[in-house]
Order: structure tokens, then C-alpha cells, then sequence
């Protein structure tokens, strides 16, 4: 009983779901299931008995920052690093012209 229509936010996610949207069998996602949360950080199940749950929140945030679609997060917006100061002063003047008060 396969429903293509969204879910709510609040609904839990269940393992069936996040092993279609990876794209594997039920049962490797269950094999792989500690792989996935020590080597790709994937989020803790919500429940500790019975079928694991997932919230629905922190799964598709996940989904997202893992997608080998999407481009690839980087570490800030600068083209260029910063420039390396060869002395202390000079590193001084580098972020007292960049980082000054508004007067």
C-alpha cells in the first residue's frame, strides 16, 4: 500500500520510506542502518522498541545535505581566502580596514 502523496510533517518517518528514497532493499537499509549513522551522520530513530522511527524533520534535512544531486555545501561565500598577513600588524590593519565600526 504505496501512497505517493506527501506526508505531514509531524508523521514519523519509517524505515520502508527512507530505504525507497535510498534506493535499497528494506533489509540491506536495516544491515547498513549503523553504517549510515556513524559514516554519514544520519539521524538516531526517535523510538528504541519495536519498528525504528525517524523524525520526518531532521530525515529530510538529511536527505538534503546529502543528495548527489544538489552542489556541494561550501565553506563560506568567499571566492578567495583571506590573504596571510606576514606580521601582526599587518594583520591588524587587514581586519581593521574589513571589520571596522560603522561611524
Amino acid at each position: 500500500m504505496r501512497s505517493d502523496r506527501p506526508r505531514a510533517i509531524g508523521e514519523p518517518m519509517h524505515c520502508r520510506e527512507i530505504a525507497e528514497r535510498l534506493g535499497v532493499h528494506l533489509q540491506t537499509f536495516y544491515k547498513n542502518r549503523e553504517r549510515y549513522h556513524l559514516l554519514d551522520k544520519m539521524p538516531r530513530p526517535i523510538t528504541t522498541g519495536g519498528h525504528p522511527r525517524y523524525d520526518r524533520a531532521m530525515m529530510e534535512a538529511w536527505f538534503r545535505r546529502n543528495d548527489p544531486r544538489l552542489p556541494q555545501l561550501k565553506v563560506a561565500n568567499d571566492p578567495l581566502p583571506p590573504p596571510t598577513p606576514a606580521s601582526d600588524e599587518q594583520w591588524r590593519a587587514f581586519l581593521h580596514q574589513h571589520y571596522q565600526p560603522a561611524e
